[in-house]
């Protein structure tokens, strides 16, 4: 698993770049005009934060990724994992662990039965992933329905 770590790392700046270029295209003055005026910027909007969002996840696959290889380190003290993993250093009766990518989390299973949730990878950078991935999704949306935003009239 640890082999996979410059994979993602490579793939997400490859992506990354792509994205940004995209959004380059579209904002710069000059080039090829598929998009006009307001869509133009949503259209540009849009590839940015498909930009956060391929950074800002594949940083937290990475870190769940190191949590895996630390778990599958050998030796002495190791059973069910190490020390240094993130379940057994963060909660007393730790016996099992689950690493879901979907929503970038390690949740320990305790003695108990119950399970929680430990702080391997930030709040922030899940939320940056959300945030940016749901904008990403709803610039998309605008800029393909083909309508302008409507400005709400409040008096």
């Amino acid at each position: 698993m640890i082999l996979l770590v410059p994979v993602v790392l490579l793939t997400a700046v490859v992506l990354v770049v792509f994205c940004l270029v995209r959004c380059l295209r579209v904002a710069l003055p000059g080039q090829r005009r598929h998009w006009s005026g307001w869509r133009r910027v949503v259209v540009a909007g849009a590839w940015g934060c498909g930009a956060v969002a391929t950074a800002s996840y594949s940083l937290g696959v990475m870190v769940l990724m190191l949590t895996v290889a630390t778990a599958r380190d050998g030796g002495a003290d190791s059973a069910p994992f190490p020390p240094d993993h993130p379940c057994r250093s963060q909660f007393d009766g730790a016996i099992d662990y689950q690493v879901r990518f979907t929503t970038l989390r390690t949740v320990c299973e305790m003695e108990d039965g119950t399970r929680r949730a430990a702080d391997d990878v930030p709040q922030a950078v899940r939320g940056t992933a959300a945030a940016s991935v749901a904008g990403a999704a709803v610039l998309a949306g605008i800029a393909l329905t083909g309508r302008p935003p409507q400005a709400t009239d409040r008096s």
